[in-house]
């Protein structure tokens, strides 16, 4: 028995042990401060910054700077800054919603299959309408993926533009230019 007291506490055993998976939840807890740090920097300090350093230039440097800005600049900058937030919306809000309620849908698909084949007969109109359902909503789902490349396609072209107004002036459609 005193063999037994001796002999070592394995570490998922003992009281002192972290628990399994610990270690990496909080490794990504500091990742994940770490990126709201950066966030910080670079939508907080960094335009504050910008302005610190434009306003400590001298008056005809200032107005130097502001000359080699092309007219309506201010328009296009609008139009880039609505297409990120159409972009944020595509991809924040309706891609996992769409995800989400396409798993729901197949869920029910898979309850409904599981029932008795008597169960399952009297229910087939329920299942062809959540059948119905759930691929519509794998289209909304493709279809918002398609769009959310298109608004960063044309994300990145409206901020190139917001400096050089006849980039792409040619092709793109009127809404873009």
């Amino acid at each position: 028995m005193s063999a037994d007291k001796d002999a070592p506490v394995p570490s998922s055993k003992r009281r002192d042990a972290p628990a399994k998976g610990r270690g990496k939840r909080e490794a990504r807890k500091r990742k994940k401060g770490a990126g709201v740090v950066g966030m910080f920097l670079l939508f907080g300090a960094a335009p504050i910054g910008l302005l610190i350093w434009f306003y400590a230039q001298p008056t005809w440097r200032q107005e130097q700077l502001l000359d080699r800005v092309p007219d309506g600049a201010g328009g296009r900058a609008l139009k880039a800054a609505i297409c990120v937030g159409v972009l944020f919306g595509l991809a924040k809000i309706a891609l996992p919603a769409f995800h989400g309620t396409g798993a729901t849908l197949k869920g029910w698909l898979d309850a409904l299959k599981a029932k008795p084949k008597v169960l399952r007969v009297v229910l087939f109109p329920v299942e062809a309408v959540v059948w119905l359902l759930w691929f519509v909503v794998q289209l909304l789902f493709a279809l918002d993926a398609i769009l959310i490349i298109a608004a960063a396609i044309g994300t990145l072209v409206l901020v190139a533009r917001i400096l050089k107004p006849d980039l792409l002036s040619n092709v793109l459609p009127p809404i873009l230019q």
